[in-house]
């Protein structure tokens, strides 16, 4: 699917005026210590960036058209309502990164893509850590990822153990979008 994507985009192709911008994991980099994290905690990463919805409309006929499956398609154009919630100052438990302020971009039109996907997700060293940031008394106040892979939801379920863990979603080194 990718590769006949990419193929589609080029000048003169059918997707070549889609503003499609790739998978959401290509276009940003994460430093390798929260790579186990990232991968963990956001399966948007998989996700394809458009920068509008008749975009999206044309790449998912295409895909519909050539029978290549199905796909996710983050609309830019639609995520405007986001900006308040990303550019808010937010005060986190002992100080835990959120996962979304720890990505890099080259394209600051892909930050409410970034958000939409991430929120604020916290990163925390450990599960200890973890489950005493994430819950205040009997509610979970935070959704909160450990650097091991463990995650807690904000509804309170709770997922980790197994003997592997999720990695290379996203890259440690930021890649140009078209």
């Amino acid at each position: 699917m990718a590769k006949a994507l990419a193929d589609a985009q080029k000048p003169g192709n059918k997707l070549a005026n889609a503003g499609l911008l790739g998978r959401l994991g290509d276009l940003g980099a994460i430093d390798q210590k929260y790579d186990v994290a990232i991968t963990t905690a956001c399966s948007a990463l998989n996700y394809l960036v458009t920068r509008d919805a008749k975009g999206a409309t044309t790449c998912v006929n295409f895909l519909r058209e050539k029978k290549l499956g199905r796909s996710t398609f983050i609309v830019l154009q639609k995520l405007k309502y986001l900006k308040k919630q990303y550019e808010a100052k937010v005060s986190t438990p002992e100080n835990c990164p959120r996962l979304f302020d720890l990505v890099k971009f080259n394209d600051e039109s892909l930050r409410p893509a970034f958000f939409y996907a991430l929120r604020n997700t916290l990163v925390a060293d450990n599960l200890e850590q973890a489950i005493r940031i994430a819950y205040q008394g009997n509610t979970c106040v935070w959704r909160v990822v450990t650097l091991g892979g463990e995650l807690i939801e904000k509804s309170g379920a709770m997922s980790g153990g197994g003997n592997k863990v999720r990695r290379g979603g996203m890259g440690s080194a930021v890649a140009k979008s078209t």
